[in-house]
């Protein structure tokens, strides 16, 4: 009967990944690789989509000796690049020049605009003799009639970027520089892996070019997010072989055979498998993060079949490891499981990956494994163990706990997203010298402006402009390049005041009948609208055909006008700090559980034993962290939830004492540590850190788990009632 029901449930179960395996045949889930996207909610996607809007930037700086070299080969390299992939924003410049000439009249710059209302017309006139005399820019239009240049001061006050622009050379520091600045294509910018091979092009046209005294920099977020790839990438890989390498080395040595490897290999497939088909099924794309940690954490599948195999003695294996084995899976998806609650789709996804991974691994082991009991390990090593006496063990945990406790004095926290990824010096340099080059106004903040019609959009708009202006904060938006009519009509008036009290006083190189002219003449030629010359100024700042943004530097400011401020490493860093207090408030909530849980299947000083090393492991962690001066960030947290994952089932075999469960734990643990080490070698900041936590969480709950629990305690405990039953 009971052969039948397991046959029963192993065709249930061969069918169910036929079932997901079509599924995933037929929708498979994309990949999400925007790191704002696992943090914010699909609420909040105004500031992920403003981000990646931010982001799709490029920049080529050639520098040279000769004005002439710099602009030719910074033609040469935009030719070589796949236009319909990255392309120049094209302007017609005398068009929209032409345009402005035109409405002249119309038009102040949001400085002057704000002198006239206060009629401080000296500091006009002072604006007016600079523009007059400046030696970059010659005056646009006809001094008869603008005397007061007040349109070359408007065209001069549009570009926060300098004398910057596409391929025009200009000098800085002895240096003949040309830019091309590049705008990803939106569906290419969503697409980080086939983004990364246009860059890889960009790098090498970098390298070919880069020669005879000229020196060619690349900057942006898409060459970050390239070279860091790349090397992460690298590393990984190298990781995985090395590890892989010390796997099959300790299998081997231990069973003195590699055929375990091939079911410890398909287990772990099938676990990934099953956990990318459940998650699909909830979630239309899953983030690389999600991958990430999940995939980490089913390497306690590993644990599984190394439990299996040391102790595979005959047919009884499964009855011998069945309770430690299925208290192990309950503790882990227990703790998992709370993170379903969490407000956050990287935890969610975690949380469904993991489960389904684990519970698919877990049932492979208990259901399969017997099959091709005894024709996959032969006679085994037998391991010389450590014991630590009780009475020095004692002193080595309450000097760690001490010293642990001290250290989580000194603990600070980290959440600014910047601290999270350090660039190479090369890009550091090339991004210091963008900004020096284009005057770089630093942080930005985003206002978001919704209104019913264009006029409303632009007459809303100036509204912040005009705060932001008494405030000396430098800022860009579609309404500085065409203002709205009602701001043209008050331009034109404070125009007309202006020459009526100023214009005889300081234009008397002009004909009393050119000034009478001026001061009595009517506008009646219209208003500047954002046609189909301005269409490369709506791409840039209307979202959409009710939303445009405004753009303003170094604005420390919550809100304008009831218009709240984006700060993009403000907010992301904010929503990051965020995500780590509720980590941190689910920790005590997940102990609690998992406590519970295991006094109920054994009783409450048993849990209690069980549970304690990964919780002293955890405090080790912080404390380490904090003696080190190492700031706390999200992403350590994360690791504590793995650490929890991995080291209860050294707490849990340990305690069952089975047959040789000494030795799978010890070549569990061994096989994790030397993993994670690996990673903390890695050079990407993320990857490094969580790599010397989660070796660090291991080992220590490994140690705790050997001072804290004497191997074998529900043996004796068994032992201990049978002979009082006999007496």
């Amino acid at each position: 009967m009971q052969n039948k029901l397991i046959n029963t449930l192993r065709i249930v179960f061969i069918i169910i990944l036929l079932a997901l395996g079509l599924l995933i045949a037929i929708r498979p889930a994309g990949t999400e690789t925007n790191i704002l996207k696992a943090l914010f909610a699909e609420s909040e996607n105004i500031l992920v989509d403003l981000s990646t809007r931010f982001s799709a930037k490029i920049n080529i700086i050639v520098e040279s000796d000769s004005p002439e070299k710099s602009e030719e080969i910074s033609k040469f390299f935009y030719n070589e690049i796949d236009k319909d992939k990255m392309h120049i924003v094209n302007a017609d410049i005398l068009k929209i020049l032409s345009g402005y000439e035109k409405y002249h009249n119309n038009l102040l710059s949001p400085k002057t605009y704000s002198l006239l209302r206060a009629k401080e017309y000296e500091a006009v006139e002072e604006n007016s003799l600079e523009a007059l005399y400046n030696p970059i820019m010659q005056p646009i239009g006809s001094i008869e009639d603008d005397p007061f240049l007040l349109l070359t001061d408007f065209v001069m006050n549009l570009s926060e970027n300098g004398s910057a622009s596409d391929f025009t050379p200009f000098e800085y520091n002895g240096k003949f520089y040309s830019l091309v600045m590049l705008t990803v294509d939106n569906n290419l910018a969503l697409s980080p892996t086939i983004l990364n091979d246009e860059i890889k092009n960009l790098v090498k046209i970098q390298q070919e070019l880069s020669k005879d005294g000229v020196k060619i920099f690349l900057t942006g977020a898409p060459v970050h997010s390239y070279y860091a790839s790349s090397r992460s990438m690298f590393e990984i890989n190298l990781i995985c072989i090395l590890s892989t390498l010390f796997i099959t080395g300790l299998v081997f040595w231990y069973f003195k055979s590699l055929k375990p490897l091939i079911p410890i290999a398909l287990s772990i497939g099938t676990g990934i498998f099953t956990g990318y088909a459940v998650t699909s099924l909830f979630f239309r794309d899953i983030h690389i993060l999600t991958f990430v940690f999940s995939t980490t954490l089913i390497g306690i599948c590993v644990d599984y079949s190394l439990h299996y195999f040391v102790s595979d003695e005959g047919d009884d294996t499964v009855k011998e490891i069945f309770k430690s084995l299925t208290v192990s899976l309950l503790t882990t998806v227990s703790a998992f499981a709370v993170l379903l609650f969490s407000n956050f789709i990287l935890l969610k996804q975690i949380s469904i990956f993991t489960i389904t991974g684990l519970a698919t691994v877990y049932l492979i082991v208990i259901l399969f494994y017997p099959l091709i009991s005894g024709n996959i390990t032969g006679k085994k090593r037998s391991i010389k163990h450590i014991e630590i006496p009780e009475k020095y063990g004692k002193i080595i945990f309450y000097t760690i706990f001490v010293i642990s406790l001290f250290g989580i004095m000194r603990t600070t926290f980290d959440d600014n997203i910047k601290n999270m990824y350090v660039p190479p010096k090369f890009l550091v340099n090339a991004e210091k010298l963008f900004g020096e080059l284009v005057q770089s106004n630093g942080d930005l903040s985003i206002f978001v402006v919704k209104g019913e019609t264009i006029e409303d959009i632009l007459q809303k708009e100036e509204v912040i402009e005009d705060k932001l202006t008494e405030q000396g904060i430098s800022f860009q938006s579609l309404s500085k390049y065409v203002p709205s009519e009602k701001r043209q009509r008050q331009n034109r008036m404070l125009r007309k005041q202006l020459y009526k009290d100023k214009l005889d006083e300081y234009a008397q190189f002009l004909p009393s009948a050119q000034r009478h002219k001026l001061m009595t003449e009517n506008y009646n030629n219209g208003f500047l609208t954002p046609g189909d010359d301005f269409s490369f100024l709506k791409n840039n700042f209307l979202i959409d055909e009710n939303s445009s943004i405004v753009i303003a530097y170094n604005y420390e400011g919550a809100e304008i006008d009831g218009i709240k401020a984006i700060n993009f490493q403000r907010d992301i860093s904010a929503q990051i700090k965020k995500c780590r207090l509720i980590c941190l408030g689910l920790l005590l909530p997940i102990f609690g559980l998992l406590y519970i849980l295991l006094a109920k299947i054994y009783d409450f000083k048993s849990a209690f034993k069980i549970i304690s090393p990964s919780v002293f492991a955890v405090i080790f962690v912080f404390g380490v962290l904090g003696l080190f001066k190492c700031p706390v960030n999200f992403f350590h947290i994360l690791a504590v939830f793995l650490i929890i994952g991995f080291g209860l089932d050294y707490s849990v075999f340990r305690f069952a004492g089975a047959k040789k469960f000494k030795d799978a734990v010890l070549m569990s643990c061994l096989t994790s540590v030397f993993s994670f080490a690996l990673l903390a070698c890695a050079g990407f900041r993320l990857i490094s850190a969580l790599g010397t936590v989660l070796a660090v969480g291991l080992l220590s709950s490994y140690i705790f788990s050997i001072i804290l629990i004497k191997n074998g305690e529900t043996e004796g405990k068994r032992g201990e009632r049978q002979d009082c039953l006999k007496s």
